[in-house]
Formats: structure tokens, sequence, C-alpha cells
């Protein structure tokens, strides 16, 4: 906290006042980062009304801070503020993960999906694996067996 406050001039005080824990500190940051990210990607032109396109952009931009989202995940049972941030970020990536099943995928309950999505999704957030493949080639090996599962499901198959 110290060396942070040094670097942007201000007291260790100031940042403890905004900022009581270190966690604190970290998550918002990690937030702030998200927010970028997010906001850059919802204005591209091919990310528009296309919600896979936009988790892939965002996860691609986030790729390089990858550890960050497994020292979160690490953290947020002893962390409100983490939990919150995590909670809010994954919350985003459900939505457009399920919005982007949901357009392939009959429609129906995907409460099943959505759990299944959630955990495998999280799982790539937080993986400490070196992984080369592009990131939307994971989202669509993600994306195309849920939604072929759940269309093999559908009463509508039966």
């Amino acid at each position: 906290m110290t060396s942070i406050a040094k670097a942007v001039d201000l007291t260790s005080a100031a940042i403890h006042w905004y900022f009581p824990t270190k966690d604190d500190l970290f998550a918002a940051a990690l937030a702030a980062m998200f927010q970028e990210a997010t906001t850059r990607v919802s204005t591209r032109p091919e990310s528009r009304d296309d919600p896979r396109a936009e988790l892939v952009g965002v996860l691609e931009e986030m790729h390089p801070y990858k550890g960050l989202f497994r020292e979160a995940y690490e953290r947020m049972t002893f962390s409100a503020e983490l939990r919150e941030t995590y909670s809010d970020v994954m919350g985003w990536v459900d939505q457009r993960l399920i919005a982007a099943i949901s357009r392939r995928a009959p429609e129906g309950d995907i409460g099943l999906l959505a759990d299944t999505a959630h955990v495998l999704l999280e799982g790539l957030l937080v993986s400490v694996r070196e992984i080369d493949r592009p990131m939307a080639d994971m989202i669509d090996l993600l994306i195309d067996p849920l939604a072929a599962a759940a269309a093999a499901r559908s009463p509508r198959c039966t």
C-alpha cells in the first residue's frame, strides 16, 4: 500500500481511506480492468448484438491477467469485496455464455446448461495451464456441445 501511495503521490493514509485492505484495492483494480475490457469490446462493430463475440473479446483481453482471476477466486472466501467483484465478473460471463448457447439451443429451461457452462468456463478462467489455442475455439467447443445436449434433451426430440 505504501508503494502504491508513493507511485500516485499520496499518503498511505489516503489510500487506506478508500481501500481499507489490500483485498479492497485488489477488488477495485480487478473491477476496473474488467469494466475497461467490456467497454472496449462492446464498442467494436463485430461485437454488437453478438454475446459470443463479446465473451470471446473480453476473455481475450483479460487473458494476460488470468492469474489475477485465480488469485481472486482463492481469496474471495476471506474478502467480501473480492467475492462481490468476482461474482459480478462471473455474472457478466454467465449472461453472455447463456445468451450465446440460447441462440443455438431449443427454447425452454436452460438451467442445467447454465450451471454446466458456468463450471466449465470458470475452470477456463482460473486454470494455471497455459493454453495456446484461440479463445474463440475454446468458447465454441464449450457452446456447441451444450447446445447439442439441450437439443437432445428437448421434449420436441422425443
